[in-house]
């Protein structure tokens, strides 16, 4: 049973998404290893119309221990909704000047230990709202409409959350999670309606910055200052997002791009925007996503498509010729990510959690269906030992789960 409930888990965190990005601050990054070096088309659907631009995305952004649907709408509506996960009913909502079209992000930005949620609008501005009441933090002027969904992240070393995003002025922002100011931007030849993806892609133990643009291009940036480190040139507007991914178990990330009015997935090898392989699809390639959809421990690639191909078909899974199995994640050395001397284990009734330094991660319980039972943290969290306590009434097996950037860590939990 414990492991249906690991393999749940790194589903939660590695495999499966219940948002773009895989998880709340949309930093892109899919941590379990793939084995694609000759992509196959493992099945196909087909829908009835186009398929989906907009994601909405899933978290306790109130502290409440219960999980709330965060969504933005369009048309002449220009709110963003906060619902309760388990009725749908409205916790609040915000109103901005225009259309929603960009996913929310999730995380505290600005170190004060609670969440809050970043999100764009076409009236030009980058809201930063509290999750407790939508209640507006800060903002920021683009110079023109905002698609783009934010990705949240420590982008520069300095310990602090920035926000990143682009805009139809042809821009990528870097802003500052505390306030909004403006930390860095990168011009590029169109509108960005694309969205980020957050991390060491080279392994210069520096963060960086992949987005696609209108201009028919793929960017990698420094986060440090936004400069550019290579580009890839496509057939069709890079109009959605992509992802991080090491698809073929090689160790290092690709990146997987989607682009418009060609049939085209690219997967790049991220640390230089060399070309690892190409698939035909079908026309209009969007938001691919890589996740374990099997169960095998491998991750696999979901794309949709906004034509369909020759059979009828939109929506596509991508697995290795051999269905390889029990991948793996891509980091295993916790301490090379936050530190010598981390600890995470179980006392008592209680979970123990020592962080050599301050980092950003989530701590939640799942039972031993794979269901959430309770999340404890979710956040900046300070350097020193912390003691959680999570309320657990039924006697059973549970899985306490830690995120945090870069990998994953599991306990065992008896009651």
């Amino acid at each position: 049973m414990i492991g249906c409930i690991l393999t749940m888990c790194l589903g939660a965190v590695m495999g499966n998404w219940p948002m773009w990005g895989g998880e709340p601050s949309h930093q892109s990054v899919q941590l379990l290893k793939g084995a694609i070096t000759s992509p196959v088309i493992k099945w196909r659907f087909a829908t009835e119309a186009d398929v989906e631009w907009q994601f909405s995305v899933i978290a306790d952004v109130d502290g409440d221990g219960k999980m709330e649907v965060v969504v933005g709408s369009v048309e002449d509506d220009n709110k963003v909704y906060c619902l309760r996960g388990s009725d749908g009913t409205q916790k609040w909502a915000f109103t901005t000047g225009g259309t929603v079209w960009s996913s929310p992000a999730i995380a505290d930005v600005d170190g004060d230990g609670k969440a809050e949620i970043v999100v764009g609008s076409w009236d030009r501005k980058v809201y930063c709202l509290r999750g407790s009441d939508g209640t507006q933090k800060w903002a920021f002027t683009t110079g023109d409409y905002v698609f783009s969904s934010p990705a949240v992240a420590d982008v520069d070393g300095d310990g602090k959350m920035e926000v990143v995003i682009g805009s139809n002025d042809r821009k990528v922002y870097c802003l500052r999670g505390s306030d909004g100011t403006k930390k860095w931007e990168f011009t590029t030849g169109n509108t960005v309606q694309s969205s980020p993806a957050v991390a060491d892609v080279d392994g210069d133990g520096k963060m960086e910055i992949v987005i696609g643009s209108n201009d028919k291009k793929v960017y990698c940036l420094r986060g440090s200052d936004g400069t550019q480190k290579w580009e890839f040139p496509t057939g069709g507007d890079v109009h959605t997002p992509g992802a991080l991914v090491d698809i073929d178990g090689d160790g290092r990330f690709e990146y997987l791009v989607s682009q418009s009015n060609t049939s085209t997935l690219y997967c790049l090898n991220a640390e230089n925007g060399s070309l690892a392989w190409q698939i035909n699809l079908a026309v209009d390639v969007h938001s691919p996503f890589a996740g374990d959809i099997d169960g095998d421990g491998c991750s696999e690639i979901i794309v949709g498509t906004q034509q369909a191909d020759a059979q009828g078909y939109r929506v596509f899974a991508i697995d290795d010729p051999g269905n390889t199995q029990g991948c793996g994640p891509l980091y295993e050395d916790v301490e090379e990510i936050l530190g010598k001397g981390f600890d995470f284990r179980a006392t008592g009734k209680g979970i123990y959690l020592f962080m050599p330094k301050e980092a950003q991660v989530s701590l939640a319980i799942y039972d031993a269906q794979g269901r959430l039972v309770q999340r404890l943290y979710d956040g900046v969290l300070s350097s020193g030992g912390h003691t959680f306590n999570p309320t657990l009434e039924a006697k059973g097996v549970y899985m306490a789960i830690l995120r945090y950037q870069g990998g994953m860590r599991s306990l065992k939990i008896v009651r």
